[in-house]
């Protein structure tokens, strides 16, 4: 319960100015007068309230901004800083004349121009073989020999059945103009006469019959000795000494590697801008960059079944020899060519509304350099400039979007 003892009165001296209106008030028979100061902090608080909610909804016009104070001058602002591209040597060309080629890619394998395989063309032992694979041999050197003892045995049987055939035929000739007297003085009958005819006929048929015995053994005698018949090397060698064999007997393989041929197959949508003499450069697995130069020589009817491919061969020069037969090439047929003309990389060209262009290097700067194209080469990699660029200038070679006319470069090492 609270406490009601009244509290005993102030000093004078430690009243507050309100506490002495209200005692005078008392003391006067009045009404201590009342507190004010919590209206005035409402009323304060609704006027904020109410113009902060005008404000809000738009109801009080935007005051006018009061005209600014005269200062000093202004400050200059500091130039904004120009972009500098900074571009690889790489990214750059120097523009040259040279030759522009349209060519086509061809794959294939190298076989030798000539290769033979050699037969035995008589039967008998192989008597000596005097080449191995990989040995060279010379036209007209011995490869193989067969033994040559029976061959001359038929040869000489051959001889003496036509030298007695030739007696024989002699001695009837002599017969026939001796019967052919005696029927003329009526001495022998025409019977006679007849028959000595016949006789000689059938000798000399024999005769030649046998002549050509004798021509056929000379002929194996002599073919017994196969010789190179070309200059080349021995790619097989079939048969050792001691062997019989019998005419067609494979005995070696000779081809020669100076003349190489290359089939290939090219899409025969190709076919019209094909023929012979046109130049192919290959090259070949295991020489590097190192390339091969040749010539269309044949060109194929119709191309092959069921691939719409042309088959052409080419021939490929190789007096060192260092090229083999069997070995895969890949190449490129030169279908057509210009010299001494400017070509620049597709990627360094442009365009725009006022046609097309290339970026030229001009001291720290590129500009915008019009050129004119007269047609594309290299299966579209290539462009042919008739105007606009002269040797020596310099361009930008790729496609750099953000690289425009006039901007400001500096080339840096990659």
């Amino acid at each position: 319960m609270a406490d009601k003892t009244p509290k005993p009165p102030k000093p004078e001296w430690a009243l507050t100015g309100r506490e002495r209106k209200a005692l005078r008030a008392e003391a006067a028979g009045g009404r201590a007068p009342r507190r004010r100061w919590p209206w005035v902090i409402l009323l304060v608080v609704l006027a904020a309230g109410g113009f902060f909610y005008a404000k809000s909804t738009g109801l009080l016009p935007a005051p006018e901004a009061e005209p600014a104070a005269e200062t000093a001058p202004e400050a200059t602002e500091a130039p904004a800083r120009e972009v500098v591209m900074q571009l690889l040597p790489r990214e750059l060309t120097t523009v040259e004349r040279s030759t522009l080629r349209e060519t086509i890619r061809m794959t294939g394998s190298l076989d030798p121009v000539r290769q033979l395989g050699i037969p035995a063309e008589v039967g008998g032992r192989v008597d000596t073989v005097k080449k191995r694979e990989g040995d060279a041999a010379v036209e007209g050197e011995t490869l193989v020999q067969i033994d040559l003892d029976t061959l001359r045995n038929q040869l000489e049987q051959s001889r003496a059945t036509a030298d007695a055939t030739r007696a024989q035929l002699e001695y009837a000739r002599s017969e026939l103009a001796r019967t052919q007297s005696l029927v003329d003085r009526g001495v022998a009958t025409s019977a006679t006469l007849d028959s000595s005819s016949a006789n000689v006929q059938q000798l000399r048929a024999s005769l030649a019959a046998l002549e050509k015995q004798v021509a056929t053994a000379e002929l194996s005698l002599k073919k017994a000795t196969i010789t190179a018949p070309f200059t080349g090397m021995i790619a097989e060698r079939e048969v050792d000494p001691g062997a019989y064999v019998s005419p067609g007997t494979p005995l070696m393989t000779l081809v020669d590697i100076t003349e190489l041929e290359l089939e290939g197959a090219l899409p025969v949508v190709y076919a019209p801008r094909i023929r012979t003499g046109q130049t192919v450069e290959i090259n070949v697995d295991g020489f590097g960059d190192r390339s091969f130069t040749g010539e269309v020589e044949r060109i194929a009817p119709v191309a092959a079944s069921g691939t719409r491919m042309l088959p052409i061969y080419a021939t490929i020069d190789n007096p060192d020899g260092i090229l083999r037969g069997g070995m895969f090439a890949s190449g490129q047929l030169i279908l057509d060519s210009k010299d001494d003309v400017i070509g620049v990389p597709v990627d360094a060209l442009r365009k725009d509304d006022e046609g097309e262009y290339v970026l030229k290097r001009d001291g720290d700067r590129v500009i915008r350099q019009p050129v004119t194209v007269a047609r594309m080469w290299d299966r579209g990699r290539t462009a042919e400039i008739s105007e606009g660029l002269t040797e020596g200038d310099t361009i930008v070679a790729t496609p750099l979007e953000r690289l425009q006319p006039d901007m400001k470069i500096s080339v840096v090492e990659g």
